[in-house]
């Protein structure tokens, strides 16, 4: 069995599991790791979307290890370097926000999941916009701190117009 973690509706996970359906079984969380029941607990590994919160994996990954001593993992973090090194950044900048944005599409995991990071990690509010045009003038009336951060892929274009409108 293949564990993929993830989100059953990305495309990532979606493809992934195109690739082998009848052995590939997704989940997205711990409550998920927690009850799953595998055809042979011996003989399981698991594998990560890219893109997800690297606190939250770990966490699902550690119950799955817990659960089946036996699985195997890729021999290195499979979360994208470049999604993981902007969940460091919020985290570190988020406490000293008052608003953070985030440029990144809705169906991009790691542009929203990078809203809900800098919420968990202390932000005031966070918004995650596809551009400098979504920004509404209510959420900076009061700011004082403005913390700017986009998805992996984002094009700079995308960024730079949000720094001109900020």
């Amino acid at each position: 069995t293949i564990v993929l973690v993830g989100h059953e509706d990305h495309d990532e996970v979606i493809g992934t599991t195109g690739e082998a359906p009848e052995r590939i079984v997704v989940i997205d969380s711990v409550a998920e790791a927690e009850r799953l029941e595998v055809e042979d607990p011996g003989r399981i590994a698991y594998l990560t979307q890219t893109t997800l919160s690297v606190d939250d994996t770990r966490a699902i990954v550690d119950v799955l290890r817990r659960r089946f001593p036996a699985i195997v993992g890729p021999a290195k973090d499979d979360i994208c370097y470049a999604t993981q090194n902007r969940q460091v950044a919020v985290k570190d900048i988020a406490p000293r926000c008052d608003v953070l944005i985030v440029v990144g599409s809705g169906n991009s995991s790691n542009s929203v999941r990078l809203a809900e990071v800098g919420l968990e990690a202390g932000a005031n509010a966070a918004y995650r916009v596809d551009n400098a045009a979504e920004i509404d003038s209510a959420w900076l009336e009061s700011a004082t701190t403005v913390g700017l951060t986009s998805g992996a892929s984002v094009p700079e274009e995308l960024v730079d117009g949000v720094l001109a409108r900020l």
